[in-house]
Formats: structure tokens, sequence, C-alpha cells
């Protein structure tokens, strides 16, 4: 593992990190993850934190959502 610049903001990161945690420019577009592609939407770019917190908010509305649909199918 070695220590790259990162080609946008020109900080230390690590040549296996995704995205840069700086500023989230991806580090190597020419990985074709889930990550990269989902974290290039619309030509910008979302780091793996925000992609984290984006994933367990609609996993936390989905659950909600599916519980309050039992109560209310349950009291019926």
């Amino acid at each position: 593992m070695a220590l790259i610049h990162c080609t946008a903001c020109d900080h230390r990161i690590s040549d296996m990190a995704v995205a840069c945690p700086s500023c989230g420019h991806p580090s190597r577009p020419d990985r074709r993850g889930a990550l990269n592609v989902l974290g290039s939407v619309a030509g910008t770019y979302i780091s793996a934190t925000t992609l984290a917190s984006l994933a367990l908010g609609v996993a936390m509305f989905v659950c909600t959502a599916a519980v309050l649909i039992t109560l209310i199918l349950h009291s019926r």
C-alpha cells in the first residue's frame, strides 16, 4: 500500500482508497466497482461515507414503513 497524491486536491491518499477522504474525488477511475459507479452519478462525486449514510437512511426508512404498514394492517 502506497501513498499517492489526489489529482483534484493534492492531498496524500492510499492507492487502495476508492475516493479521496478530503474532497471525494475518485482515486482510480479505471476501477469499475459499485462505489465508483454510484459515486459518479450525474457527474458528481459522492464519498464512500456519504454513500454509506445514504444506504443506512434508505434501509431505516424501509424498515419504518414496513413496521407502520404491519401495524395498520394488524389493527383492522
